[in-house]
């Protein structure tokens, strides 16, 4: 019998939690270029804050809590046979995954989605079908690189590297595109693909938190991330680093303070991986120029 596997089609939409949403929605769409998504049946009426990027119905939804963070991070399945067999092929790894329940699917805008957690505790939903709706517009001519690469990428935060890389690769089918050690015992950055995007997602490791270090947004322009950074500076949002290119995944970027105290980053030009691609560690520091203010130290949790 053909064992069952995962093939992730990029990471789908984001769920974060914040004292205040309204906030979120206001620097999403004036600095960042997102637009609100239109309130459509199942959206819960809780003050949560859907916002929009690409045609998708949504992609960041910023939920009401008093303690700020992520919510989930949700995986797409290209179709509902993809989606059984990412299921049965977790379950098959002895990792716990529930059916999502009907509010949660009408919530999130999908036919159906599936629930589990990694070894840091993040809560993740892979799913299928989602809503597609009115074409996206911004306000401030900013468009999103998405489509079969997903919405952008998250780093997440993860005391223990090992298990929590063994269960991206092994559970999830990720592959690793490339790594960055920082010091001893495990720490560093470790960069993972589903899609030809650089990565999808990130693990880092820099102390015993988990959590969501910073969430990209890829434009499909540099003038984009130009005039992202001009309303950050003009709106006096934290800068956390300079404009700059990396290393490793080329993108030209600057990341900023969000109203969570994680950072945004907005990118342009971020390299499409493709089959030939050769797994390695890359040293000597992690970008061509700029990215001033981005260092191993200011990658630990903010206070």
């Amino acid at each position: 019998m053909e064992e069952r596997r995962v093939s992730l089609a990029g990471l789908g939409y984001v769920g974060i939690d914040a004292p205040d949403p309204a906030e979120w929605r206001e620097f999403a769409t004036a600095v960042c270029g997102l637009t609100p998504a239109r309130a459509a049946p199942g959206m819960p009426a809780d003050g949560t804050a859907y916002l929009k990027l690409d045609s998708r119905q949504w992609r960041l939804a910023v939920h009401p809590s008093e303690a700020p963070g992520l919510a989930y991070l949700g995986f797409e399945l290209r179709s509902v046979s993809d989606f059984e067999s990412a299921v049965e092929a977790v379950r098959a790894r002895g990792v716990e995954i529930r059916p999502g329940k009907d509010a949660e699917c009408a919530a999130r805008g999908v036919e159906r989605l599936a629930v589990l957690h990694d070894p840091a505790g993040h809560r993740l939903e892979l799913f299928f079908g989602p809503v597609v709706d009115d074409a996206f517009r911004s306000p401030t001519g900013i468009e999103f690189l998405t489509g079969g690469l997903g919405m952008g990428h998250a780093v997440l935060y993860v005391p223990d590297i090992e298990p929590s890389l063994a269960f991206y690769r092994d559970v999830l089918g990720f592959r690793r595109t490339d790594y960055m050690r920082f010091g001893p015992g495990g720490q560093g950055i470790h960069f993972l693909r589903c899609t030809p995007r650089h990565h999808s997602v990130a693990l880092l490791q820099v102390g015993e938190q988990s959590g969501l270090q910073h969430l990209m947004f890829e434009s499909t322009t540099l003038d984009g991330v130009g005039g992202a950074l001009d309303r950050a500076l003009a709106e006096q949002v934290a800068i956390t680093s300079s404009l700059g290119r990396h290393r490793n995944d080329k993108t030209v970027s600057f990341y900023m303070r969000g109203p969570s105290g994680f950072d945004i980053e907005i990118g342009w030009d971020g390299v499409l991986v493709g089959d030939d691609w050769v797994e390695h560690e890359f040293a000597g520091g992690g970008d061509d120029w700029g990215h001033r203010g981005l260092t191993a130290e200011s990658l630990k949790p903010k206070e």
